[in-house]
C-alpha cells in the first residue's frame, strides 16, 4: 500500500510541475533559472507517450521485431509533425479542419476495434495501425490543448485532475453502495452507482474550476461532463484489450499501479473527445 501511495504521488507531483508555471517561476525567483514549463511538458508528454507504446506493443504480443519498431518510427512520425506547431505556436485548432477530422475518425475507429472487432488485432501490421490511432493521436492532439499565447499548459493539468476525481469517486461510491455491474464481462468491479458518483463529483469539480479559473479555454462545465461519461469508457477499452490478450497490467513502471498505459487509458480518450469541443467551440 506505501509502496503504490509513494508511485501515485511522483506521478501526480510530475504531472502536476510540468503542467504549469509554477515550476518555472519558482526556479527563476529564487535560482534565478529560466524553465520553459511548455518545454517541461513536452518532454513529459513525450516520455508518457514512449512508455506507453513500449507496453502497449508488449501487451498486444507482436510477433517481429521489425514490426515493433516500424510501430514506434510511424508514431512519432505523426507526433513529430504535432510538435512543429506545438513549439511554433501554431497549432489552431480552426485550421487543419480536414486533417483533424480523418486523425479522429482513425482514433475512434481503434476504439471500436476494441469493443467490437478485437479479433482483427492477431496480425502485426493490423497493430501497427490500431498503436498509430489509439496511442498516435490522443498524444499528438494533446500538444493542441493549450492556449497557443500561453508556455504552459494548465488545460492538460485540469483535464486530469477531472479524470482523477471520476475515476476516484466512481471507485469511492462503488464500493460502498454499487449493486448493479457495469460491464461485468469486461470489468467486475465497476457498478452503475460508481459510474454515476463519479459523474457528479466530476461536474461538481468542474463547476468549481469554470468559476475560479476564467484563464482556461473553454467552458469547464461541458468539459468534465465530457470527461465523467468518455473516461470510464477509456478504462473499460483498456480492461478489453488486457482480457482479449490475457494480460493483467500492461507493465510494471507505476509499482503498485501496473504500467503507465493502466493510469493513462482514462486520459487517452478523454484528449479527442476535449479536442473535439473545442473544435466545435472555434466553429461557433
Amino acid at each position: 500500500m506505501l509502496t503504490r501511495t509513494f508511485s501515485g504521488l511522483i506521478y501526480i507531483f510530475l504531472i502536476f510541475i510540468c503542467s504549469n508555471n509554477i515550476f518555472s517561476d519558482f526556479s527563476y525567483t529564487y535560482f534565478n533559472i529560466k524553465i520553459n514549463a511548455g518545454l517541461l511538458f513536452y518532454i513529459l508528454n513525450s516520455l508518457f507517450l514512449l512508455c506507453c507504446l513500449v507496453e502497449c506493443i508488449k501487451l498486444l504480443k507482436y510477433s517481429t521485431f521489425i514490426y515493433k519498431l516500424l510501430t514506434i518510427a510511424v508514431v512519432f512520425i505523426l507526433y513529430y509533425y504535432s510538435s512543429i506547431h506545438y513549439f511554433n505556436h501554431s497549432f489552431y485548432i480552426s485550421s487543419l479542419y480536414i486533417r483533424y477530422l480523418l486523425t479522429l475518425l482513425l482514433f475512434f475507429l481503434s476504439i471500436v476495434t476494441i469493443f467490437k472487432y478485437s479479433n482483427e488485432l492477431y496480425s502485426d501490421s493490423s497493430k501497427l495501425i490500431f498503436v498509430l490511432a489509439y496511442l498516435g493521436v490522443p498524444f499528438g492532439l494533446s500538444l493542441a490543448l493549450p492556449n497557443s499565447y500561453r508556455d504552459y499548459t494548465s488545460e492538460v493539468f485540469y483535464i486530469f485532475l477531472l479524470i482523477w476525481v471520476s475515476d476516484s469517486f466512481a471507485y469511492i461510491i462503488g464500493s460502498k453502495f454499487g449493486k448493479r455491474k457495469l460491464f461485468p464481462k469486461i470489468s467486475p468491479n465497476k457498478s452503475i452507482e460508481g459510474l454515476l458518483g463519479g459523474i457528479f463529483f466530476t461536474l461538481v469539480a468542474g463547476i468549481l474550476i469554470e468559476y475560479n479559473l476564467k484563464i482556461l479555454k473553454g467552458n469547464w462545465i461541458v468539459i468534465s461532463l465530457l470527461i465523467s461519461i468518455f473516461a470510464p469508457i477509456g478504462d473499460l477499452a483498456e480492461s478489453k484489450l488486457k482480457r482479449v490478450f490475457k494480460v493483467k497490467d500492461s507493465g510494471k513502471l507505476m509499482p503498485g499501479h501496473g504500467g503507465l498505459l493502466d493510469r493513462l487509458d482514462s486520459y487517452i480518450i478523454c484528449v479527442p473527445v476535449v479536442f473535439i469541443y473545442y473544435l466545435i467551440l472555434s466553429k461557433i
